[in-house]
């Protein structure tokens, strides 16, 4: 498994369906996953300082499996089925199917790590290009971030023509 980092979540300029990007911790490699609003929120929220007043699904997550002494060790994204990614939290030795975004949410709240396995990097990984200098990019970088602005879900869709 390889350790990813939180990117950003991003809205295309084309889909209004918000696209969350890891990247490797220790390499080129980025991957987009498309997420639902709902999704992106929970993550967003997830960078943010904790409500007391109005905690979030997820918040309410952590504090029952904190009250139960459990303790999330992981989040690993496994594989793209039919065109949407699938995931796992490891929950005190014990792996659960989740959303990734439920998955990266909770991460970012827990401080678990983020692992993607490597099969799925290798197949559905974007290479993330540096800039040629701080002054401006280079044209992968510019090509990348086209991509992104124009990709759509249909794009990763297997029964798409």
């Amino acid at each position: 498994m390889i350790t990813m980092l939180f990117g950003e979540v991003r809205v295309t300029a084309l889909a209004s369906t918000p696209v969350l990007v890891l990247r490797e911790a220790e390499g080129p490699r980025e991957l987009a996953v498309w997420v639902s609003a709902g999704g992106a929120a929970a993550v967003l929220s997830g960078l943010e300082a904790e409500s007391v007043d109005h905690p979030s699904t997820h918040d309410l997550l952590l504090e029952v499996l904190s009250s139960q002494s459990a303790l999330i060790e992981s989040v690993e994204v496994l594989a793209v089925r039919d065109g949407v990614y699938t995931a796992q939290i490891t929950v005190n030795s014990m792996t659960i199917p989740c959303r990734v975004s439920d998955g990266v949410a909770l991460a970012l709240r827990s401080g678990a790590p983020i692992l993607a396995a490597e099969t799925l990097l290798a197949e559905h990984g974007l290479a993330r290009f540096p800039s040629a200098d701080s002054h401006g990019e280079t044209d992968e970088v510019e090509q990348f971030r086209e991509f992104l602005a124009n990709v759509r879900a249909d794009d990763f869709d297997e029964r798409a023509p």
